[in-house]
């Protein structure tokens, strides 16, 4: 679903009400001021330092807002990328109904306990529900989102789309320059077409997205968010690029903007490096351009180059007080096969999800488990899908022993400017762990729970830390100034041994 980007992890997609600001719990440190050639008076040393504070100011702002890890190679007349950070300053207040139209829909309701005999099914309101969705995100695009046009942050001459700060300081994962897409999950072929293809003698990959190789797929994504979610967004990080903190949100440091407003809509588009030869429904998918990894053999590199990715999947989260978690998540997936004059008509509908049903397994024993109630998927969508942990959602590249909620409501990171640097285990692991969805165990029961803002971890063992209220990019955003501030430098991306 909406998986974010890390340095230890193959990476990845979200983001709410109004607090008072303070200052971020760990302020950036200013860089040494050079040595002083001769003697100096007490003012133009103070005058050095102020000058160096400046600078630094300066260079945390540019990291934050930068468009790119790495800028456009000289000669490049392609699309170029440009950030949408100029967050409203406004509280935008509560929705229209002719707007967010999804809310006010009644025909669809969002369970809190079980109590089925079987699972919610999929039924044309559901599809309406999800349509609803579909027509907002896709006012003011292009019909056919060619690679030339890309995406269109403006629709009828008004900003309605917003991008996340901090995506493009790490190297390995962070935005390329074309269109902003970051770097996720490494799929399989069998995400895509099923195990049977894997016995007939396609090679199985690894579900981890550190076995990265050449025989899998990369994906790569880019995420959006509406008006109501680019203010909560500007709420949280001022404009040097430093985070806004309310030190004391229900007894903790959280962020300043969250939680995300109702009315909130967060939109992510997800591109796979495979191609209609080795998926044949990717047919007629939308083919743009990415700076994205080379290959050498089997092993992905560190180094980039412009290539091909193709459209698979569109991912859709809403913030909707009716929900038990406050969070609606939708997953589409592209069908080649679907007839449709433009791309929107070819994007299946795979499912909703509004819980983790923490009563179902592998939260719960096998015998005790409940069928679940905060998933329906669409089981007769027209491709192969491998969906989420016990018919939880998931979508086509994402990691089917989880589910598109767990992965989000997990994102926990720690007190602002504090780094989580790759094998440190200070957060939780939201991209899996040993004997996820396999068996019952307290790491499953408190991974498939049920969360809101500004909720500690369900399992008690990782204290003190901030709940970024699903947005996996505000994850992504806090790691990487945490990085920032504490090295000064983003981890180092490191190829492959044997190359």
């Amino acid at each position: 679903m909406f998986r974010s980007v890390r340095s230890t992890v193959g990476l990845t997609l979200l983001g709410l009400g109004t607090v008072a600001h303070a200052q971020t719990a760990a302020p950036v440190r200013p860089p040494k001021v050079p040595p002083i050639q001769g003697p100096m008076s007490r003012p133009t040393v103070a005058r050095a330092a102020e000058k160096a504070v400046a600078a630094t100011k300066e260079t945390t702002s540019g990291f934050a807002y930068r468009n790119a890890t790495t800028p456009p190679a000289p000669g490049w007349t392609g699309p170029v990328f440009q950030l949408s950070h100029d967050y409203p300053q406004k509280d935008p207040g509560t929705c229209p109904a002719n707007v967010c139209t999804w809310l006010s829909n009644k025909k669809v309701t969002f369970d809190q306990t079980p109590g089925e005999k079987t699972q919610t099914q999929w039924s044309p309101e559901w599809a309406q529900y999800m349509q609803q969705l579909l027509d907002y995100v896709r006012e003011g695009q292009d019909l056919q989102l060619d690679n030339q046009v890309g995406w269109q942050v403006k629709v009828n001459g008004n900003t309605r789309w917003f991008h996340m700060p901090w995506m493009a300081y790490d190297t390995k994962t962070g935005r390329e320059f074309v269109h902003g897409l970051t770097n996720e999950r490494t799929a399989q072929i069998s995400d895509f077409l099923g195990e049977q293809l894997v016995d007939e003698g396609l090679n199985k990959l690894s579900l981890s997205a550190t076995k990265e190789t050449a025989q899998g797929y990369e994906t790569w994504a880019f995420g959006v968010y509406n008006e109501w979610g680019g203010y909560a967004i500007g709420r949280s990080w001022n404009t040097d690029g430093t985070p806004r903190i309310d030190k004391n949100h229900n007894g903790g440091p959280q962020p300043a903007g969250l939680p995300f407003p109702e009315g909130t809509l967060v939109a992510k588009l997800l591109f796979t490096t495979a191609t209609p030869k080795d998926v044949p429904y990717l047919e007629g998918s939308p083919v743009w351009q990415a700076d994205r990894h080379q290959t050498k053999g089997t092993l992905f590199l560190c180094e980039r180059q412009v290539q091909e990715v193709r459209l698979i999947q569109l991912d859709v989260a809403v913030v909707d007080k009716s929900s038990p978690t406050r969070w609606v998540f939708g997953t589409f997936a592209y069908n080649g096969k679907l007839k449709g004059k433009t791309v929107w008509d070819r994007l299946e509908p795979v499912g909703v999800q509004w819980g983790n049903d923490p009563w179902s397994s592998p939260a719960a024993a096998k015998a005790d488990s409940l069928p679940i109630v905060q998933s329906v998927l669409n089981t007769k969508i027209g491709t192969y899908q491998h969906f989420g942990c016990n018919n939880r959602l998931a979508g086509p590249v994402d990691n089917k022993l989880s589910s598109c909620m767990a992965c989000h409501a997990n994102g926990y990171t720690p007190q602002a400017g504090v780094a989580s640097p790759s094998g440190s285990n200070t957060i939780p692991p939201i991209f899996g762990f040993p004997g996820q969805c396999t068996t019952n165990s307290v790491d499953n029961a408190n991974y498939f729970t049920n969360n809101q803002f500004p909720m500690a971890y369900a399992g008690g063992q990782y204290p003190n830390l901030m709940n970024m209220d699903t947005s996996l990019q505000m994850w992504v955003a806090f790691l990487q100034y945490g990085q920032f501030n504490q090295f000064n430098q983003p981890e180092a991306c490191v190829n492959p041994s044997g190359t």
